[in-house]
């Protein structure tokens, strides 16, 4: 049965609700308003055109004098709504984009390419390497020094004093087993007398780490038949710290018979990204600029370590006239034991050249050390190292020997090759690897 109490509450309820109702319409702002009122003036024209216009209710002055609360003055109305109609005729509709034609399409990518060419001179790479030099300088010259600067980080970092806890350890690095000029253009005839540098810059110091370097008075001359480079490093193991690619840079030139006759074989400075990758993997690339191509061929080694190699002749000479050819070969683990692609390229049986006399005198110092064009290498952790030497004449059986080392953190391994007429022993040094940066101030 309904109180007197029950009537008192509904009436404050509904006396709440009309006031609920009353700030709401007086809360309405000034955008809801105009809405109200150029949707009004909309729905009136609308209808003339159609000659449907009927009287209405409210006229678009009584909605406005209504909301507002207050009556216009006509000269107030009639401001507003000169107002309004001059804001639409100043309206633009967005013109609706049509089709593109096949014809139109084509000759918009003739003038894309056209402009291009005219920004690139028709060397997309060349291009890239020029602007390369000044982003470098931009990015890098305030903490690592010049951009000609070489790398001062010396192999064997690690191989008899402790490495730092926590920051350094077997890293991924690049393998550089062999770079080599794979065609030519422009009217190059072989064989080609080769000078410049080729180097490549990781993230530990962004300096060059060269692997390849001749000057215009000591060219490399290269023939059809045999067109690779005579490496001279890496100096110390390239860092791959993933996703920051490994910058290849070159600049090799071709010797004329004058310094005005040279002529530009490769200009590069690509960037090269191993991946993110559970399995040591070899990668073969081409980068043509330039009048040349030069193909690399790399290896991504995972959990590796720097082995520095020497070896010194222990008993014996190395004969006149017998062509010396010393390597290295690094295995990683891969295979049915890990979780990888059977079929990707493996690194097992890809030969690092170290020396290759080719048909000199094998090059030994006094107190009987080889000089190796290059000695250092990344070996895998869970790999190993095999470093073999053969010695030939024309015409003559090759005498092949071999060893194969143990990867270690630190420290020295050693053994020896005997080939007969010489007995050498081989030193490798091991180190681990530092991906901490060094500047161009850090003390080493």
């Amino acid at each position: 049965m309904e109180t007197v109490a029950t009537r008192k509450a509904l009436g404050r309820k509904r006396m709440m609700a009309e006031d609920d109702e009353a700030k709401g319409a007086a809360s309405m702002g000034w955008m809801e308003v105009e809405k109200e009122v150029l949707h009004s003036l909309e729905t009136q024209k609308v209808l003339a055109k159609e000659g449907l216009e009927k009287k209405t209710t409210n006229s678009s002055e009584t909605l406005v004098k209504a909301t507002f609360g207050r009556d216009w003055e006509d000269d107030e109305w009639a401001a507003w709504k000169a107002n309004f109609e001059e804001t639409e005729e100043t309206t633009t509709i967005p013109e609706v984009k049509r089709e593109e034609s096949m014809e139109e399409w084509e000759m918009r990518r003739q003038e894309r390419e056209k402009a291009d060419l005219e920004i690139t001179g028709g060397d997309y790479e060349a291009w890239l390497a020029s602007e390369f030099r000044r982003d470098w300088n931009y990015v890098w010259s305030r903490g690592y020094g010049s951009f000609e600067d070489t790398t001062r980080i010396l192999p064997m970092r690690f191989t008899y004093k402790p490495a730092p806890q926590y920051r350094a350890y077997p890293l991924e690095t690049l393998q550089i087993f062999s770079a080599k000029v794979a065609a030519t253009r422009g009217g190059l005839q072989w064989p080609l007398d080769v000078f410049g540098m080729v180097a490549m810059r990781d993230n530990i110091d962004h300096n060059r780490n060269i692997i390849f370097y001749r000057t215009r008075d000591n060219c490399q001359t290269l023939t059809k038949e045999d067109p690779n480079l005579v490496l001279v490093g890496p100096t110390r193991a390239v860092v791959v710290l993933s996703p920051h690619p490994v910058i290849i840079e070159v600049d090799l030139k071709v010797k004329g018979t004058t310094e005005s006759e040279d002529k530009d074989l490769s200009f590069l400075a690509v960037p090269f990204i191993c991946g993110y990758q559970f399995y040591s993997r070899l990668h073969n690339c081409a980068y043509t600029s330039k009048l040349g191509t030069l193909e690399f061929t790399l290896g991504c080694i995972v959990s590796s370590v720097e082995a520095t190699i020497f070896v010194r002749v222990i008993r014996g000479s190395w004969p006149d006239g017998f062509r010396g050819q010393f390597a290295a070969f690094t295995t990683g683990a891969h295979g049915t034991k890990t979780f990888c692609d059977k079929n990707a390229p493996s690194i097992d049986h890809e030969k690092i050249v170290l020396l290759d006399s080719r048909g000199e005198k094998v090059p030994v110092t006094g107190d009987g050390k080889i000089k190796l064009s290059r000695c250092v290498v990344s070996v895998e952790i869970r790999g190993e190292l095999k470093v073999s030497v053969k010695a030939w004449k024309v015409d003559n059986n090759v005498v092949k020997k071999e060893k194969v080392f143990t990867p270690l953190k630190a420290g020295l391994s050693d053994d020896t090759l005997d080939i007969g007429f010489c007995k050498m022993e081989v030193n490798v040094a091991w180190s681990l690897i530092s991906a901490d940066p060094v500047l161009a101030e850090s003390v080493l």
